[in-house]
């Protein structure tokens, strides 16, 4: 027998509320947003918070220039993809010359390349020894995971790996309970540092085609195999990823040290024409702990470390 659905009528609202209710809640909510301090609204919101990074960014930024030498790489880069014809330099208000349109581009780039500048110059000297701390927990690897609810199927599907050899793929496919059963098996590549930290920790030890025993980490049961194994090398882009971890553990560093809010309640003052020669700010670094997880399932479920 044929079963009819009732299709949702989209014209009509599935919820109803009293409009009265509504309004009164809203005019409260507003009122007690209003009744704060401007600066103090913006802290709550988050927005404040974004405010004195992009502030930090910018004085950062501006303390730094580019050399004659450097000028026509920096005009490339600013000119990429532009249908403006380039100056022959950065001298004076170059900017003002540009059409309109083109300007706020212009402009991020510019922030960009001297944002850039500002923190090779400050790491640059840093990074070999940053590296070599950070080394293990940028090897890349490519793992493979059949993910159980049962520790005694998960017992058996190790051994059947150990003693029978049997088929790691075949047994994710067709065990599996996690997305990787739709990858055969396999996770990643990704940095080590990123699985959950049980995971990597009993990833850590692993030769590559190595296989570590059921491990059970809340509602699950684990069977991993290491796949491939990739060293960190410090290339540019490592380079680049070490650079931005410090500048960023710095700015975190430095905004715990601010009141944001009375900060933000200060009058205004113009910043001086030339802030490359102003003072600046001594920053400390501060090491960055990376978010560790794992690897969502068909379910959603993860597990934060």
């Amino acid at each position: 027998m044929a079963t009819s659905i009732a299709m949702h009528d989209l014209s009509t609202p599935a919820l109803g509320i009293d409009q009265a209710v509504f309004r009164a809640q809203l005019s409260e909510a507003a009122g007690a947003a209003a009744a704060l301090p401007f600066a103090t609204f913006l802290q709550q919101e988050g927005i404040l918070q974004r405010l004195a990074r992009e502030a930090f960014h910018m004085a950062v930024a501006a303390t730094v220039s580019f050399t004659a030498e450097e000028q026509p790489a920096v005009i490339a880069r600013l000119w990429e993809g532009l249908d403006a014809p380039p100056p022959l330099d950065l001298q004076g208000d170059w900017l003002a010359l540009v059409p309109s349109p083109q300007q706020p581009q212009l402009l991020q780039r510019w922030h960009e390349l001297r944002l850039q500048k500002a923190m090779d110059l400050s790491y640059a000297h840093r990074i070999d020894a940053y590296f070599l701390e950070r080394r293990a927990e940028l090897e890349r690897v490519v793992y493979g995971m059949i993910r159980v609810r049962n520790q005694g199927a998960a017992e058996e599907i190790y051994l059947r790996l150990i003693d029978d050899a049997a088929d790691f793929v075949s047994l994710a496919s067709t065990y599996s309970l996690g997305d990787e059963r739709y990858t055969h098996g396999l996770v990643g590549p990704m940095p080590i540092s990123q699985p959950h930290p049980s995971i990597r920790q009993a990833l850590t030890p692993l030769a590559v085609g190595d296989i570590a025993p059921p491990l059970r980490i809340d509602d699950w049961v684990l069977i991993l195999r290491m796949e491939h194994r990739e060293p960190a090398r410090l290339n540019e882009a490592t380079r680049q990823q070490l650079t931005t971890e410090l500048f960023e553990a710095d700015l975190a560093a430095f905004l715990a040290d601010q009141d944001l809010c009375a900060l933000a309640a200060q009058p205004s003052t113009p910043p001086s024409p030339h802030p490359a020669s102003g003072p600046t700010v001594d920053i400390s670094h501060t090491p960055v702990q990376d978010p560790q997880q794992l690897p969502a399932s068909s379910d959603g479920m993860t597990t934060d470390g």
